[in-house]
């Protein structure tokens, strides 16, 4: 039992991908500080570093020419912001700021960068409309008559009483002053007494 715990823990456990950019060469053995530095966040997975070839404008570091860069993907355990991270592995790996981007691959810049499919691009104008297939009757007055047809079924299966006619008129309440007096009292249980 203990060990399909631990399977469901180890399996619900939620992290949170990044996707480290440095310009530039790096230095031997940089990738080895980068995951010490990112120990920190606790490292549940990383990759290899990816370079980039020599570029005149490298996309993530506009103010630089003719420089490589080399992106770490990585999966961290401990919640963190990109900013945050960006600054901490700048001041732990001693590199310029303008060297250095962070970012989660769900933001729309790494949209933009995706490879775009050869597939031509059709305009849903052009495409057959569907017919809507019994939509007029969750609208307008035709709703209204269904919805009081579910209420009236769910007060008739309702056994509290109503005003239909489980509760007595006025009169059949109080028949006379005596039954009133013989009747328990509410707060002791027990019968009045004269």
């Amino acid at each position: 039992m203990t060990s399909r715990l631990k399977q469901i823990l180890a399996e619900s456990t939620k992290t949170y991908p990044f996707k480290i950019g440095i310009a530039g060469d790096l230095p031997e053995g940089f990738a080895d500080r980068l995951e010490s530095a990112l120990e920190k966040f606790v490292v549940v997975k990383m990759s290899n570093g990816k370079k980039t070839p020599i570029q005149k404008r490298p996309l993530d570091f506009p103010a630089l020419e003719n420089e490589r860069a080399t992106y770490f993907e990585t999966e961290l355990q401990y919640p963190t912001t990109t900013q945050v991270l960006q600054q901490y592995i700048k001041n732990y790996c001693s590199i310029p700021e303008s060297n250095i981007i962070v970012r989660n691959p769900n933001e729309p810049q790494e949209a933009y960068q995706e490879p775009k499919s050869d597939k031509p691009y059709e305009a849903m104008l052009d495409s057959a409309y569907e017919d809507s297939k019994d939509e007029q009757k969750s609208v307008g007055s035709m709703r209204v008559m269904e919805l009081l047809k579910e209420l009236e079924k769910a007060r008739k299966e309702r056994h509290a009483p109503d005003a239909a006619g489980d509760i007595k008129a006025g009169g059949d309440v109080m028949k006379s002053e005596e039954d009133s007096k013989k009747k328990m009292s509410p707060m002791s249980g027990k019968g009045k007494k004269k």
